[in-house]
């Protein structure tokens, strides 16, 4: 069983490698993994180091097997004076499982400036609900995960609106909170979809965009973020949701949105 940091590693190479099943996500791997691991190997093989990640663009198009072979690939589609687009794709058998398109931007000088405000949760991490790792009622993947929810109503409660908040982490906090951790932690919340299922049911993301916030405080190791998400629309099996990352210093970090596909009835 491998931790995060020593994905990371396998990540940053051109090897290819695969993936235990303790990160699985039902018949799949857990998306927010491929989608940071994919991050990590853009980052590390163009050795981008003078632009900040702006934008990450994620289309997950296939289930990733465990135990099987992931091949990483990039390719850098365009590359200005301030900004460089790459795509990068997860392969396995020579289909593609999951996509990204990352933005990196050069800061520049500007007379706009307009802050979010600091977020103050309701609640404090330890008055909040960790969520346990009960083998064969959450996915696999959270073993790794420290979730604590803020919010009043859980997944599968018949709730009125689509709300998920809370704080995050790893359980074992890993050597390095980069951008990628941010990835991986931001997809690991149930959708905001799911309290307002009455039961039990699938769902899976389609597409997901994050925005990243420039500038913002480094995150030390032991940090734990904030997650606001919300349902804005959902009709005809699919659900828009729309979150925001906060650092323990209540700035905001990061936007993420995400397509769901919801199952509730087949």
């Amino acid at each position: 069983m491998k931790n995060l940091s020593q994905y990371f590693e396998l990540a940053a190479g051109s090897e290819p490698f695969s993936i235990d099943p303790t990160w699985a996500q039902g018949r799949s791997v857990f998306g927010g993994l491929s989608a940071a691991l994919l991050l990590v190997h853009i980052e590390q093989q163009t050795g981008l180091t003078d632009k900040e990640l702006r934008t990450l663009n994620v289309h997950f198009s296939g289930a990733i097997t465990a135990d099987e072979p992931c091949q990483l690939s990039y390719e850098t589609i365009s590359e200005g004076r301030s900004v460089i687009q790459v795509q990068a794709r997860l392969l396995q058998g020579n289909q593609c499982k999951t996509l990204v398109m990352a933005c990196f931007a050069k800061n520049r000088d500007s007379d706009i400036r307009h802050q979010a405000e600091i977020l103050t949760p309701s609640k404090s991490r330890e008055q909040a609900q960790k969520m346990p790792f009960i083998k064969g009622v959450v996915p696999d993947f959270i073993q790794h995960l420290d979730l604590r929810f803020t919010s009043k109503a859980l997944p599968f409660s018949g709730a009125d609106q689509g709300i998920i908040t809370g704080y995050m982490n790893f359980n074992d906090p890993h050597s390095e909170f980069n951008d990628a951790s941010v990835v991986a932690l931001i997809d690991a919340w149930p959708p905001a979809v799911f309290p307002m299922l009455k039961g039990p049911a699938p769902g899976s993301s389609v597409t997901w965009n994050i925005e990243f916030i420039q500038p913002r405080t480094e995150l030390a190791q032991d940090d734990s973020l904030y997650y606001e998400c919300e349902v804005k629309q959902a009709d005809l099996g699919y659900a828009h949701t729309e979150a925001k990352i906060f650092h323990p210093n209540g700035e905001l970090i990061a936007f993420s949105r995400q397509l769901v596909a919801v199952y509730d009835k087949r």
